[in-house]
């Protein structure tokens, strides 16, 4: 598809350092940071030398600047991303990420007059209000939430990632169900399930953030962490398992990443997500939609039958960015 803007994307950041192709936002990206259409920005400057990204990050340092507030950091705008586009088309900035400040949005339309800002949000506005939501320099905002694209006027997009290379374990499976994630207001849910499962005879593989000691259950097959493993990591054990179990956070209706690692590595998944319905990928063979964890139906992980969602990179980045270009073309 031809676009009609040049897109520098301003992911959210894994890293402050370098580029982590073994994090989360980083991996959703992948599929652009060797598109010509498209410049990914991990953090700025991250194409510099190391001493260059140390002397960006101690002048922006938030600590420091809440202290003394270092005059000048209007100087490193000019450098946040390599131009490395070689046509004449205007710029679409998108941005995932609420680390810039307000001044270097003007910066960017006073440089780039002909320019598109687009803010992506990929979290519940309802918990989060970003700073420049309503700002008259953004032209385009969207959510991946259908409820609150209708509640607050904005165009919905599906979540996005790329698919990438994960190894088979020569002990395949190593779980029959597999769950990760910061725990929030679902640690009940998720021992629910687990007993659920573990009576059934099935093997879990669970690692739960942010579960306070004194509410940590010492079980087979959990593991507590007090900060994520690295997504890659979690991937390959995603990968390994039988089936992912999805619990999603109450109030959210949108696609998230557990069902589309399920749908790209051709995995069953439990969820209590109901807008998955609607999904083109939706198969009740493969999929079982509980609003019960205490009533899931376990022989639906022990079925033999293989999984083949028939994915062909729909979740990719590069139809995000084909999206975005399609609705500032009819704004125009």
């Amino acid at each position: 598809m031809e676009l009609n803007y040049n897109y520098v994307i301003f992911n959210m950041h894994d890293n402050k350092w370098s580029i982590d192709h073994n994090a989360y936002y980083t991996i959703c990206m992948e599929d652009l940071f060797n598109n010509p259409n498209a410049v990914v920005v991990t953090w700025p400057l991250d194409y510099a030398s190391k001493m260059t990204r140390v002397l960006f990050n101690i002048h922006n340092s938030e600590k420091i600047n809440q202290r003394i507030g270092l005059p000048f950091r209007g100087l490193w705008y000019p450098y946040y991303f390599k131009n490395k586009f070689n046509n004449n088309k205007p710029y679409c900035f998108v941005i995932i990420d609420y680390y810039y400040p307000e001044d270097y949005f003007l910066f960017l339309k006073n440089k780039y007059p002909d320019c598109k800002i687009v803010f992506l949000h990929r979290d519940l506005l309802s918990r989060f209000i970003p700073p420049y939501t309503g700002a008259s320099f953004v032209d385009l905002e969207m959510t991946y939430d259908k409820n609150e694209a209708q509640t607050h006027n904005m165009e919905h997009f599906n979540e996005f990632e790329s698919k990438i290379e994960v190894p088979i374990s020569k002990d395949y499976p190593e779980s029959d169900v597999y769950f990760a994630g910061n725990i929030k207001d679902r640690l009940e849910k998720v021992l629910t399930a687990y007993q659920v499962f573990t009576e059934a005879g099935l093997k879990c593989k669970f690692y739960l953030v942010g579960v306070k000691e004194n509410d940590r259950v010492d079980l087979p097959g959990i593991e507590y962490g007090n900060s994520f493993i690295p997504y890659a990591e979690m991937l390959y054990h995603s990968v390994n398992s039988r089936c992912i179990l999805e619990i999603n956070q109450d109030l959210a209706d949108g696609y998230t990443s557990r069902f589309l690692e399920a749908v790209m590595f051709n995995k069953r998944l439990i969820t209590n997500n109901q807008s998955i319905k609607s999904s083109d990928f939706y198969n009740n063979d493969y999929i079982q939609i509980v609003e019960d964890f205490s009533k899931i139906d376990t022989d639906f992980v022990k079925s033999e039958e293989p999984v083949d969602y028939h994915y062909a990179n729909q979740f990719s980045p590069i139809h995000l960015i084909e999206k975005i270009d399609g609705i500032l073309s009819t704004k125009q």
